[in-house]
């Protein structure tokens, strides 16, 4: 059987590392966001999640950037691979992605590049989220540099990164549901960045039609077992 490596040891390193930032931050975002949630837990336990929130925090933020120093051709080719002119194939598969979540088995979609179109715009809206809950974040950590609680900064800081939390929440759900094979064409794809990296010759074409055909043409990342 062939197989194509998609993510590289050191992808699935970061992805390992900022799913469990992300997780640990929703988690106790929830705890320190909403009171009732606050109050049933105990004072105790709001003070160690602000503790862990703050360093999940600075991790989300650094280890991104990190990669960025540590990787600066992958960090170009990330870039490339999300913000990326669509072609005909791409704007079918936005128009049959709905249809395809509820019809997957009947659904016949285009081929499409190493990363799906509607994958690329999804990731652009979470990159953006990203960088204003993070700024926003700085705001809430240190209020004393930016006009105290009471500011209309902290304030508009607070409601903002209330809101991005939401949307990220939301934008995790859908990723879980996809990413972990809850729906039934993406069965396996899990092992992508939780498990050795690569995928299957075939689902790599049912997935990812025009970047399997090119990396099986020029084999570098082809496997065979």
């Amino acid at each position: 059987m062939r197989y194509i490596q998609r993510h590289s040891a050191f992808a699935r390193g970061l992805h390992w590392i900022h799913t469990i930032a992300c997780l640990s931050l929703f988690a106790t975002g929830l705890i320190l966001f909403i009171p009732s949630v606050a109050a049933a837990v105990g004072t105790a336990t709001v003070q160690g999640a602000r503790m862990v929130h703050r360093v999940m925090a600075v991790i989300f933020i650094v280890a991104p950037i990190a990669s960025m120093i540590i990787s600066p051709k992958g960090f170009v080719h990330l870039w490339k691979s999300l913000f990326f002119k669509w072609d005909a194939d791409d704007k079918e598969f936005m128009k049959k992605f709905f249809p395809y979540l509820l019809f997957g088995a009947k659904q016949h979609m285009p081929p499409q590049k190493i990363n799906k179109s509607g994958q690329g715009a999804v990731d652009g809206v979470l990159i953006f989220a990203s960088v204003f809950i993070a700024l926003t974040g700085v705001v809430l950590w240190w209020p004393e540099f930016f006009g105290g609680p009471t500011s209309g900064l902290f304030q508009w800081s607070l409601a903002l990164h209330s809101g991005l939390m939401i949307l990220i929440g939301i934008i995790m759900l859908a990723h879980i549901y996809l990413g972990a094979g809850i729906f039934q064409p993406y069965k396996g794809s899990g092992k992508l960045m939780f498990g050795n990296g690569r995928v299957t010759e075939s689902d790599a074409l049912y997935h990812w039609g025009h970047w399997a055909k090119d990396e099986l043409k020029k084999g570098d990342n082809v496997i065979v077992e």
